[in-house]
C-alpha cells in the first residue's frame, strides 16, 4: 500500500560515526516538509533500546537507514532496523560506501550517497512521500542443509537444552565449557548457516549466563564480552531472516540480562507472536515474558 505524496515523520537511524551526514539528511527532509526526527544525543553510550527509542519508531510513519561500515558494526542501528522492521515500518537504507546491507534489506529500493549527495538527498525526500506504509517486502531464506549438518544442529541443540535443564549452576557451566570445542568446530565449519549462527548466539549468552548466575540472581548486570558476541551472533541470523522467534527470543534474553527490560520485552513478545502465527507454542518464550514483566513490575517500570 502507497502513501499519498504527503509529508510523513521520519526516524533516522545512524552510526555515531556517520552524525553530521544524518544531520544533513534530516535538515534536507525538512526543507521539503517531513517531520525528522534524529537523536544526536549521547544515547548510543549505554542503553540499547530505550523506551523513547522505541516510541520514536512507532511515531514514524518511515524510517532512513544510515548505513556504512561504521553502521554495519553498531549494535544500537542493528536493534534500531530490527526494530523498524517489527513495528511494520518501511526502511529506505541511504548507502555511504560498499558494504553489503543486510540481507533482509538487499532487495529494497536505496539511496546511493556516494557521489551528487544534495541531488540524492532531494530524492530521497520525494520518494518518502510515496513509500509504502507497510515493511519492506525480504527476500525468503531457503538454506539448503546437508544431512551432516542437520544431525550436528539437532546434536547441539539437544546438548543446549541438557544443559539448560541442569539444576545446579556450576555443574551447568562445566558442562557448557565441555561443549565449546565441538560449538566452535561447527561455527568453523558453517560459518553461514543462521542455524548454526543462532546456536552459537544461544551458546554464548547460555555461558554468560552460568558464569554470572549469582550477580544476576542479585539483581546485577554484569558486563561480559560474552554478551556481546552473543548478540552479534543472533543478529546475524536476524538479518537472514528477522522472522526467527528463536534468535528474537535470544536477544530479548541478552536485553534482560543487560536489564533493559522495555526492549527485552518487545522482542520476547513478537518472538511469541510469530511462533503462534507458525502454530507453535513457545513455552520457553512465554516464561520469560512473565520473568521480565515479574521484573518490571505491574507499573510497566522496572524495579
Amino acid at each position: 500500500m502507497k502513501h499519498g505524496k504527503t509529508p510523513r515523520r521520519i526516524f533516522i537511524s545512524h552510526a555515531h560515526a556517520n552524525l553530521q551526514v544524518a544531520r544533513k539528511v534530516k535538515s534536507t527532509l525538512q526543507n521539503v516538509g517531513h517531520d525528522a526526527w534524529l537523536d544526536d544525543s549521547d544515547i548510543h553510550v549505554g542503553v540499547l533500546l530505550r523506551k523513547e527509542l522505541q516510541q520514536a519508531i512507532a511515531g514514524s510513519s518511515a524510517v532512513v537507514l544510515i548505513w556504512s561500515k561504521a553502521a554495519s558494526k553498531s549494535r544500537w542501528v542493528a536493534s534500531e532496523i530490527l526494530t523498524s522492521f517489527h513495528l511494520n515500518r518501511f526502511v529506505v537504507p541511504c548507502v555511504l560506501d560498499a558494504v553489503a546491507l543486510p540481507q533482509f534489506l538487499s532487495r529494497s529500493i536505496f539511496v546511493d550517497l556516494r557521489s551528487a549527495r544534495d541531488k540524492a538527498l532531494v530524492k530521497l525526500g520525494e520518494q518518502l512521500k510515496t513509500v509504502p506504509d507497510e515493511r519492506n517486502e525480504f527476500p525468503e531464506a531457503v538454506p539448503y542443509q546437508s544431512a551432516e549438518l542437520l544431525e550436528t544442529i539437532h546434536r547441539l541443540d539437544a546438548k543446549q537444552k541438557e544443559i539448560v535443564n541442569t539444576q545446579d549452576p556450576k555443574a551447568a557451566l562445566r558442562l557448557q565449557k565441555s561443549l565449546d570445542p565441538e560449538m566452535r568446530a561447527a561455527e568453523k565449519r558453517w560459518r553461514f548457516d543462521s542455524t548454526i549462527l543462532n546456536l552459537a548466539g544461544y551458546h554464548r549468552k547460555n555461558a554468560y549466563m552460568f558464569k554470572h548466575w549469582d550477580e544476576y540472581c542479585a539483581g546485577r548486570f554484569p558486563s561480559d564480552p560474552l554478551l556481546n558476541s552473543a548478540e552479534w551472533f543472533l543478529y546475524k541470523t536476524l538479518f537472514v531472516d528477522p522472522l526467527d522467534y528463536s534468535a528474537l527470543n535470544g536477544l530479548g534474553n541478552i536485553l534482560l540480562f543487560e536489564g533493559e527490560l522495555p526492549g527485552a520485552l518487545f522482542f520476547v513478545e513478537r518472538a511469541i507472536e510469530i511462533a503462534q502465527k507458525a502454530g507453535v507454542e513457545y513455552q520457553e518464550a512465554r516464561s520469560d515474558r512473565e520473568l521480565i514483566r515479574g521484573r518490571m513490575g505491574t507499573s510497566g517500570r522496572a524495579t
